[in-house]
């Protein structure tokens, strides 16, 4: 019971924060499609709904711990371009649509709610774009055979 235990809790931990690592123990767990979609999709969405509630609160643990400087210089490099690029664009939607693979589950859904205050609608988007990812690489995966993320993973590396 245990050895069936552990694997979910570790993929529902990594699916609340780095979505491709999620991916990656469910591929190497041998889930089939079905659970590897359910598997996904809930651990990506707990975390959407537990770091859009949590926002304010480690905002302010976040300044108590470490008194922000005065003035905050701002660097901009390829990725926070792309991202201004992609709100200016294409809104919450585009956002919603690179937070799985480029931003990261907390990383993009706390921008989301900073930018959105209305929930239903962020969470909406998310279960969508998460929805999206999830047919994609996992329906890859189980019918090609091909592992996206891996392909993904050398890139950055």
């Amino acid at each position: 019971m245990l050895s069936y235990l552990f694997p979910i809790l570790l993929i529902m931990g990594w699916g609340s924060t780095k979505y491709l690592v999620a991916l990656g123990l469910i591929f190497y767990y041998d889930y089939n499609f079905g659970e590897s979609l359910i598997l996904a999709i809930t651990s990506s969405m707990m975390g959407v709904v537990f770091f859009s509630y949590t926002r304010d609160a480690l905002k302010m643990l976040w300044y108590r711990l470490f008194q922000p400087p005065q003035t905050v210089k701002v660097h901009f490099n390829w990725r926070t371009r792309f991202i201004v690029k992609v709100r200016r664009r294409f809104g919450l939607a585009g956002i919603a649509l690179i937070t799985p693979i480029l931003l990261s589950i907390p990383v993009g859904s706390m921008m989301a709610m900073g930018l959105y205050n209305n929930k239903r609608k962020v969470f909406s988007y998310m279960f969508a774009s998460i929805t999206f990812w999830s047919v994609l690489f996992i329906g890859t995966y189980h019918a090609l055979g091909i592992d996206i993320t891996a392909s993904i993973q050398q890139l950055f590396h």
